[in-house]
């Protein structure tokens, strides 16, 4: 009886810790189906993603991505959290970089979880189902033939083999999980050294293009000139209805 008294005494404590081990255990793979020990190799990143406009502490994202490799794919985490949710993204390449499929979850503050939706690629049709309210829709994208796929965080990954140097631009295809799609280009726009918390690094500047209806909004990735052609810096929307934001890298684990 006592111990069942110090829980509801201390029910944010509690909260909190069972959240904590919630999010490690899903950084650990344990979520998407693979061992950890069958990676082969490990990449992990820190930043830090601030509203352009807003300096309010409050409205500020601490984001750890994690990319590993096994024989057969390669399989992107990101993890972001806020003051008021935790979302959770994981996308997996098979073995020649393709987007293979993709999930995202959400924990709010209160404590509440909730399966924002997924994806998965058959040929040429990306099959994407959602949330909404007690419902759920699904949506099948028939996938350009002139065009890259990238979904959300993918392409962090397909901006390492671009033909840097080249004067040369991709036509892409974006799809995310709110189920919204749209094209857009991506191209060089130049070299240049930027500096962030974890360091200076020479860099190239990637600018991507969106082509809505009416606006042209632009997102810039710098990406490190050296291999594995990590993200240093970002200044865009991080989603279709988010705020503008400046993100940069923290640390490298």
């Amino acid at each position: 009886m006592k111990s069942k008294v110090k829980y509801i005494k201390y029910p944010v404590i509690f909260l909190c810790f069972l959240l904590y081990i919630l999010s490690e255990c899903m950084l650990s793979g344990q979520s998407i189906g693979y061992d950890e020990k069958s990676s082969k190799k490990r990449e992990r990143y820190r930043y830090e993603a601030v509203p352009v406009k807003s300096r309010d502490a409050s409205k500020s994202k601490s984001i750890e991505m994690n990319i590993d490799y096994t024989d057969s794919q390669t399989i992107f985490t990101m993890k972001s959290i806020s003051d008021k949710k935790m979302e959770y993204i994981t996308i997996e390449l098979d073995a020649d970089g393709s987007f293979a499929s993709g999930a995202k979850n959400v924990t709010y503050s209160s404590g509440k979880s909730k399966f924002e939706g997924s994806m998965w690629r058959k040929q040429q049709i990306v099959y994407a189902k959602r949330r909404s309210g007690r419902g759920q829709k699904t949506r099948e994208f028939d996938l350009p033939k002139n065009k890259i796929l990238a979904v959300d965080g993918s392409l962090l990954l397909l901006l390492r083999s671009f033909p840097f140097d080249q004067n040369r631009e991709w036509k892409l295809f974006l799809i995310d999980f709110s189920l919204h799609s749209v094209s857009g280009t991506v191209r060089q726009a130049g070299v240049e050294t930027i500096r962030v918390k974890a360091g200076e690094f020479e860099c190239y500047r990637m600018e991507v293009i969106i082509h809505a209806f009416v606006f042209r909004p632009k997102i810039t990735y710098w990406i490190t000139k050296m291999e594995p052609h990590f993200l240093v810096k970002h200044r865009g929307k991080i989603g279709p209805f988010t705020k503008t934001y400046t993100t940069q890298l923290v640390s490298i684990d």
